[in-house]
């Protein structure tokens, strides 16, 4: 076996994985890294569709709560098992339901019309910041009461949660520096948020709902700030990538655009087929509840499991040709970018209105918007994620349509 075939802190792993998740997939479907954490801990990786989908929904034998006995044992949902996460679970289910969904297409549609005059207004525009960033902080932001003048301090908190997830994965903390700092300082705010609404008529918004279910007694403090900015960082992390990437991909590829222009009913296969190819979050983590044989390998009770979604969504075992972009593919909505089971994410459906709403917006306007060849897009180094950091995007007129 090869040695070092992943490092978390490697750009190539982090920008061009895709040879490497081949690698894993076809020569080891269970990876060893041994004594890989900080702490000396061993992980074993797991890159095949089968053994993924094993891992995120099997709750007898794969644990959700990575860390129980220091820091890093934060009261997420995505770091609980039942019964902690069936109660959270219902707390964020009633807090961010597909009703409310719904009722915020009209609003949406009119936030994406907004951003769009504003790129209109430039020649050249870095649209990661200016659209693929502000539209998912905007939404979230404004559903938990978060002023737009703290777009910044949202970016920084957000990517603080995400080194949280890394560190948990074995990434050496000394390489995120300050990221607890910061992710301390963002749940300080969300209770000062929290604070001010307590006693107060619930507006019918997330933070309203997670007030009232903290003064029910159904959440306590720590959880109800964690699910706070769990909504903030998650909603941000996946929808930013989504949105960065499918317009760069229509940019690239005209004759995609066209299809999609001619046909924006094909925008639904469209949004699924990015999200498999390019999954906006690459990996999750699990522990073993027992003792687990895969592929002849053993893998003790207890372990740490690093479970590859952007391996699993390209295995050819499950999706034919998959690293192609196929709009009639039959099994579009079998990936895991928005995970499985009990811990399938709950902001999948807004993740997938803004999309809709963006791509369908942008058809008849494409040809305003080229890449901008002297300023190349630049992907994220962000651990865990897939998407860009950086984009420029030249604007023309409308007379030069």
């Amino acid at each position: 076996m090869p040695t070092a075939l992943i490092d978390l802190a490697c750009p190539e792993y982090r920008l061009r994985p895709w040879d490497i998740y081949r690698r894993l997939r076809d020569d080891h479907p269970v990876y060893l890294m041994p004594d890989y954490t900080p702490d000396g801990e061993d992980v074993y990786v797991l890159s095949r569709y089968d053994d993924v989908g094993l891992a995120l929904k099997d709750k007898a034998r794969f644990s959700s709560q990575i860390q129980r006995d220091n820091y890093m044992n934060l009261p997420m949902l995505v770091n609980r098992d039942a019964p902690e996460h069936t109660r959270l679970r219902h707390s964020t289910n009633k807090a961010f339901n597909a009703r409310l969904v719904r009722q915020l297409s009209g609003w949406v549609r009119g936030l994406v019309d907004e951003l769009l005059a504003d790129l209109y207004r430039h020649e050249s525009v870095e649209f990661v910041d200016a659209y693929s960033t502000a539209l998912p902080l905007r939404v979230v932001g404004g559903m938990l009461g978060v002023p737009l003048d703290r777009k910044a301090d949202l970016r920084r908190w957000s990517q603080a949660v995400m080194n949280s997830f890394a560190v948990s994965a074995g990434l050496d903390p000394d390489t995120v520096p300050g990221f607890f700092e910061d992710v301390v300082e963002f749940s300080n705010y969300m209770e000062e948020l929290a604070h001010e609404r307590r006693g107060k008529p619930n507006r019918g918004d997330i933070l309203g709902e997670l007030v009232e279910e903290h003064e029910n007694g159904a959440l306590t403090r720590d959880e109800l700030v964690t699910m706070a900015w769990s909504f903030i960082a998650a909603g941000h992390e996946t929808t930013m990538n989504l949105l960065g990437g499918g317009i760069e991909m229509l940019l690239r590829t005209p004759e995609l655009a066209a299809e999609l222009r001619a046909d924006p009913a094909l925008t639904t296969a469209f949004i699924e087929e990015y999200l498999r190819v390019y999954s906006p979050t690459q990996w999750l983590l699990r522990r073993t509840l027992t003792e687990v044989t895969l592929h002849d390998t053993v893998i003790p009770a207890g372990a740490l499991v690093h479970v590859v979604l952007g391996a699993a969504n390209r295995d050819p075992r499950q999706f034919t040709d998959p690293d192609e972009i196929d709009l009639d593919r039959p099994n579009v909505n079998r990936h895991f970018a928005f995970g499985a089971g009990a811990h399938f994410c709950p902001g999948a459906a807004l993740s997938r209105l803004l999309a809709e709403t963006t791509f369908r917006a942008f058809y008849p306007v494409l040809d305003r918007f080229a890449l901008d060849p002297q300023r190349p897009a630049r992907l994220r180094t962000q651990q865990g994620s897939y998407g860009f950091a950086q984009m420029w995007l030249r604007v023309s007129p409308p007379e030069d349509r």
